[in-house]
Order: C-alpha cells, then structure tokens, then sequence
C-alpha cells in the first residue's frame, strides 16, 4: 500500500468519524490551527528529511515534495486537526455528563 492510499483511507475514515463534531465548531480557529501546523510541519519534516534522519521509500511516495519532504506527511497534520478537537469535545462532553449524573441533575 502506498503512503498516499493510506493517508486517503485514514483522512476519509477520519472525516466520517469527524465530521459531525467538527461542523458544530468555530471554523476560524480550526483553519488557523491547520495553517500553523502546516507551516510547522514544512518546516520541521523539511529538516528531519534533508538531514537523512528520516526517508521514504520512492515507490512507495507520490513523488510530489515541499520541498524536500513528500506531500503526504501533512496528512498527518491535517489528521491531527481533526481528531484532536474531535477528541477534546467528546471527552469533555463525557466528563460533563459524569458530573451532572455525581450531582444528581440531567444534560438538557
């Protein structure tokens, strides 16, 4: 399997885990977290690549790189922007629920 299929597989299965969460959040912060992450991703796989700390093997890469490091590492970030928030509105939800049931009252 290729670096590229399964970035699309994990990103899709992700987005139809993610979706309904993060449509009912703010989409400002959530852009500005990805451009940053982004930013930061180009920055520090460019260096962890060019340095020989880290390689792909070709045949198994797009073939597509910024500039050094291939495309499908901000699969990765792009992954992290949805399930981290996902992640923190469902746990916080759950905690939510766990004091209310302590208290003795109901979510409305």
């Amino acid at each position: 399997m290729t670096y590229v299929a399964l970035s699309v597989a994990v990103l899709a299965v992700l987005g139809i885990l993610t979706w309904r969460v993060l449509s009912g959040l703010p989409t400002k912060p959530l852009l500005l977290t990805l451009a940053v992450l982004v930013v930061l991703t180009a920055v520090f796989d460019n260096i962890i690549v060019g340095v020989g700390l880290v390689d792909y093997d070709p045949a198994l890469i797009s073939g597509i790189r910024v500039p050094i490091a291939p495309i499908e590492d901000f699969a990765y970030t792009v992954g992290a922007v949805m399930i981290v928030p996902a992640l923190w509105t469902w746990l916080g939800r759950r905690q939510r629920r766990a004091a209310l049931a302590r208290a003795g009252g109901s979510e409305s």
